[in-house]
């Protein structure tokens, strides 16, 4: 009785086998003329049957290698109720050529088929990627390109370094700090020659929160890049955020020997020496001198313009505050520090001028009407007022 038993339960399996391989068959045939629902049912009743582990090994590769081919074909029809099918058809595609690869002696008979299909897989992630990258849909697109990433690794492609790329700085774009500092920190140790990478960790761990790494980062970089203006203009970046304006001013420097007609670099260097807060470093003229470098370079300059006019303001308000100190029998000496507080505001006023006629606002408008009246121009303070 129990020899019948083993017999009946090899005879089931053995049906069960024959099953299954009908339903591959059935699935090739469907495939080729044409009818993929119908191809997509059969594989997958193939693969998930709970005898396909029983199968040859040869004949489950083959089917995995059918089902890539159905579910590709599936996302090449532009069919969309077919497609809302298979929602997720190109992981199906990509799981299946995986499973497919781990028989290597089906692999290196079918070597030039099954790579064609694992290079589409690779181009429709990475098409994928840009799309959703280009909708401005950074974290859907971080993942997309990591699988193009991974898929072009495992070919040994040449691409693997633009993905991984891509991946990062989709993910700093969408703030996943912690992805995006994996991702950058893989490439660094790859032994990528791309000096942005450090900025890029800078990014990441300023956005952790973590200052003291992000600086760590950036020394690094310039270690090895010493003249790189962005990792320069990161270094300094990261000074003013801390508020360490004297820090920045060496670095400044050297940036504006690498690039000695940037206005902006002259316009930071003013905010930092007309800062009162900025102790050992406040200098008004260096302040004037740089304000004055970066309207030179471009005239247009608003904050430049507006700035220089307003430090005109506050030097001259602090010698009126000086003059109004002096004891009475002082009156020459406070005669003298308000006429040079006047002729202050006076230099400072066409500044404040231009500032207002490029952006007339009521701040700017305000000020302007003040500097009017303490130098006694009634005409033109009326005329404003009319405005």
């Amino acid at each position: 009785m129990k020899r019948v038993m083993i017999l009946l339960a090899v005879l089931l399996t053995a049906n069960a086998m024959m099953a299954q391989k009908k339903d591959r068959t059935d699935a090739f045939m469907y495939n080729k003329n044409g009818q993929y629902a119908k191809a997509m049912a059969s594989i997958d009743k193939c693969v998930n049957h709970e005898q396909f582990l029983g199968m040859k090994p040869n004949d489950q590769a083959t089917a995995w290698l059918y089902r890539a081919a159905i579910y590709q074909n599936i996302l090449q029809s532009n069919d969309e109720k077919l497609m809302a099918q298979a929602p997720n058809a190109l992981e199906e595609v990509y799981n299946s050529l995986m499973k497919c690869m781990e028989n290597k002696e089906f692999l290196d008979d079918n070597k030039m088929e099954i790579y064609q299909r694992v290079g589409a897989v690779l181009v429709a992630y990475s098409n994928n990627g840009v799309d959703e990258y280009n909708n401005g849909h950074y974290a859907e697109a971080t993942p997309l390109f990591k699988k193009a990433y991974d898929i072009a690794k495992s070919l040994g492609s040449d691409q693997a370094g633009e993905m991984l790329n891509l991946a990062a700085t989709s993910a700093l774009r969408a703030n996943d700090f912690n992805t995006a500092l994996e991702y950058f920190t893989e490439m660094k140790d790859s032994g990528s020659n791309d000096v942005d990478i450090y900025r890029h960790l800078a990014a990441c761990y300023n956005g952790l929160d973590n200052a003291d790494m992000a600086m760590q980062m950036i020394n690094q970089g310039l270690e090895e890049n010493p003249g790189d203006p962005n990792l320069i203009l990161e270094k300094v970046n990261a000074y003013l955020k801390d508020g360490k304006g004297a820090e920045a001013i060496n670095d400044l420097n050297k940036l504006r020997e690498l690039d000695p007609n940037n206005a902006q670099l002259c316009f930071v260097l003013g905010t930092i020496y007309g800062d009162e807060t900025n102790e050992g470093v406040y200098d008004t003229e260096k302040a004037i001198q740089n304000y004055e470098e970066a309207i030179k370079i471009n005239p247009e300059y608003y904050d430049a313009v507006y700035n220089l006019g307003a430090l005109y303001i506050t030097m001259s308000n602090k010698l009126k505050a000086q003059a109004n100190e002096l004891p009475l029998n002082q009156q020459k000496e406070y005669e003298a520090l308000v006429k040079q507080a006047e002729e202050l505001v006076r230099t400072g006023l066409p500044y404040v001028k231009q500032a207002y006629e490029a952006q007339p606002t009521q701040e700017v408008k305000n000020v302007l009407k003040t500097m009017y009246v303490q130098l006694k121009m009634t005409e033109e303070a009326e005329a404003l007022d009319a405005e």
